[in-house]
């Protein structure tokens, strides 16, 4: 059972696992098909999630290095660094259409700010923002 304050499922740098397509796959395989249309080198196999993959990602040559980096210096989030925000969490729009990474700052800002409960309370709202939201300009992206 997920506790309130559980962070098993939110990555160091502030993905959510819990709501990515290769997390899900286990319990939705018809998301196998979705993840190769969407050409991710998928190999078959749900991820368990960042923190319980120990940043193992199917996805990524290694151990990813932003998980090996707050790992190395004992954080659980990249907001507790003293480099925060650094270059690994820059914002590109490659791929901006179908990733959530350009959504890591304000994850991690609101964990910072507002908890870990209310990020998990709020994190399809945010995401549903992210891509679904159209962005008017002094008011940020809004849902229609």
């Amino acid at each position: 059972m997920k506790k309130p304050n559980d962070i098993t499922l939110i990555a160091p740098c502030g993905i959510y696992c819990g709501d990515c397509g290769v997390y899900r796959v286990k319990d939705d395989p018809s998301l196998g098909e979705v993840l190769k249309k969407l050409k991710f080198n998928w190999n078959g196999v749900p991820c368990p999630g960042c923190r319980q993959a120990k940043g193992n990602c199917q996805f990524v040559e290694g151990t990813c290095e932003t998980y090996a980096c707050i790992d190395g210096r004992g954080h659980d989030f990249c907001f507790e660094c003293s480099d925060f925000p650094c270059d690994m969490l820059n914002p590109a729009a490659d791929r901006a259409t179908v990733l959530p990474h350009n959504l890591k700052v304000f994850n991690l800002s609101t964990i910072q700010h507002q908890g870990v409960t209310k990020f998990l309370e709020r994190v399809v709202e945010i995401k549903q923002r992210y891509y679904r939201g159209a962005m008017v300009i002094g008011k940020g992206p809004q849902l229609k």
